[in-house]
């Protein structure tokens, strides 16, 4: 089997990546470390306290609003850089 520094295993990593996509389009790392880390680290940042607040104020009931095509989507669309 092959293998790409780009594969995505799990959730998480699938994430890490949408997430270093959208962020190549504003900054580019190599010209500017400084302001990509700086917006990785306010996105996550971001994330961490809405990811907080939910759990604080228990409102997990929320993730049933979610149809599954929307999560499959998802997923599907994740994919897409792995392959490509």
């Amino acid at each position: 089997m092959g293998s790409s520094r780009d594969f995505a295993i799990g959730p998480v990593a699938v994430v890490s990546l949408l997430l270093d996509s959208l962020l190549r389009d504003e900054i580019h790392l190599t010209n500017n470390p400084v302001g990509y880390r700086r917006l990785v680290f306010t996105t996550t940042f971001f994330a961490g306290i809405t990811q907080f607040t939910l759990g604080f104020f228990r409102l997990w009931f929320l993730i049933y609003f979610l149809s599954h095509a929307a999560i499959v989507g998802f997923m599907a669309g994740a994919a897409t850089p792995s392959t490509t």
